[in-house]
């Protein structure tokens, strides 16, 4: 996904929701990977584009790309734009 298009979702989000651009992807992942991440600790990378008011101390203004890895496995979840989460294998 662009630059373009992750602001256009950004700005979709913001207007639809009134979430955060990204808090409410976590939620749906976890709810959605409850029997996989229960128990475990799970490190969530979230990273912000580099234009992102979250570096400035402001809201988050982007859409983020989302990765939750739980401990002890070589599996990660990605979560998309829209929550929708696969699982891929890390090395």
């Amino acid at each position: 996904m662009n630059r373009r298009a992750r602001r256009a979702a950004a700005a979709r989000a913001r207007r639809t929701s009134g979430r955060s651009g990204y808090m409410h992807r976590l939620i749906a992942a976890h709810g959605a990977h409850d029997d996989v991440l229960r128990g475990k600790l799970t490190h969530a990378v979230i990273e912000h584009d580099s234009w992102c008011g979250i570096y400035r101390g402001r809201a988050c203004d982007c859409v983020p790309d989302i990765s939750l890895h739980p401990d002890g496995g070589g599996n990660a979840i990605v979560v998309d734009v829209e929550g929708r989460t696969r699982k891929v294998t890390v090395s």
